[in-house]
């Protein structure tokens, strides 16, 4: 109560030094969680973001859609056993001998290695042999095969349907690299991923935060690479990835 008394107070001075005479009209006060340091908050956010989600999978997905072809995007939705032979058609059409993966599970679930075995597209998976050569060893190789691959594709830690962006947070088997230095990279997206707004996902960033005591850095892509010069001249493909697909599992 003494917090809203004081900001009453301090809106109230504003008020009086711009000689304003009617009182301001309320403001609505955005969501905060993701500022808060109070775990139940937190929790109760996190468990309505998951029960909108699951209402409203389908509305996420349509909206997800259209913002993502705004953006830049080529969405497909696919089902499980489509989206792999989805990414190999586009492999091929590119003429890509080249792919990379991240270590994402989802892309072992829709069978990526079967769906390439065969052709003359080499895929390999970014992931650290911890009975190999040294850490930065296999670092600095993987940044060479990333270097002159063709396309990268990745799984997602979310995908935000406002937008049309997907969330890539770092982790084991995971570089962001994936999803930058290849020409093409292609996002393999869960529906269960998809939430409103970075409204919900920062406030389920700041549950893991709460939950593990550390973050790991998340890359929010919205299209692909785009920069503009002096004369208003928009490349493509300067900074990252000239063509960029979405894969919406359904």
């Amino acid at each position: 109560m003494e917090q809203n008394g004081n900001r009453t107070e301090f809106l109230e001075n504003v008020r009086r030094a711009l000689g304003r005479t009617a009182p301001a009209a309320e403001v609505e006060v955005p969501d905060a969680t993701a500022l808060s340091d109070d775990r139940d908050v937190v929790d109760r956010r996190v468990e309505a973001i998951a029960q909108d989600i699951d209402s409203r999978a389908d509305e996420l997905i349509d909206e997800l859609v259209v913002s993502a072809e705004a953006a830049g995007w080529i969405v497909r939705r696919a089902g499980s056993s489509d989206a792999a032979a989805y990414i190999r058609q586009v492999a091929e059409t590119l003429e890509s001998t080249s792919v990379l993966r991240s270590d994402h599970a989802v892309l072992d679930e829709i069978g990526l290695e079967a769906a390439l075995k065969g052709t003359a597209i080499g895929l390999q998976r970014i992931a650290h042999d911890e009975s190999g050569p040294s850490r930065d060893v296999q670092r600095a190789k993987f940044r060479e095969d990333m270097i002159v691959a063709d396309i990268g594709v990745t799984g997602v830690s979310h995908a935000i349907a406002e937008t049309g962006s997907v969330s890539i947070a770092a982790g084991k088997g995971v570089s962001r690299l994936i999803s930058l230095l290849p020409p093409v990279h292609i996002a393999v997206v869960r529906r269960d991923q998809i939430v409103p707004s970075l409204d919900e996902l920062f406030s389920l960033r700041r549950s893991e935060f709460m939950e593990n005591g550390s973050l790991d850095y998340a890359n929010i892509i919205s299209g692909p690479s785009r920069s503009a010069d002096i004369e208003q001249t928009l490349i493509k493909g300067m900074h990252g990835p000239r063509e960029v697909h979405m894969v919406i599992l359904e």
